[in-house]
């Protein structure tokens, strides 16, 4: 798996979202309106060649917490299939992070 540099944090995705896979917010990814229980969650996985080995990670948000450490929004990911070239983005499980990837 490959992570890519976001080079314009809080911009739109420049590719349309992929119907193989339901988003959980579709038309307002990275705005903080889907909830925990709402939509795919799933690891960043290329559902044509069912393997992670190619995917290139173009942006990651990570979940937010309320004040009580309850998770208020899942993380999202955008990645494209490198092998494919399919494009997705789905939230990820509260425990999924990408490759190399901290808060700092």
């Amino acid at each position: 798996m490959t992570t890519a540099r976001n080079i314009h944090p809080g911009s739109a995705h420049a590719r349309p979202y992929s119907t193989a896979r339901p988003s959980t917010r579709q038309n307002t990814l990275g705005t903080g309106h889907a909830s925990v229980d709402s939509g795919y969650v799933g690891k960043p996985t290329c559902d044509k060649c069912r393997t992670d080995e190619f995917v290139y990670l173009e942006s990651y948000i990570p979940p937010t917490y309320r004040r009580d450490g309850t998770v208020s929004t899942l993380g999202e990911v955008a990645y494209t299939c490198t092998r494919c070239e399919d494009f997705s983005a789905h939230s990820v499980p509260v425990t999924w992070t990408p490759p190399g990837w901290y808060l700092g």
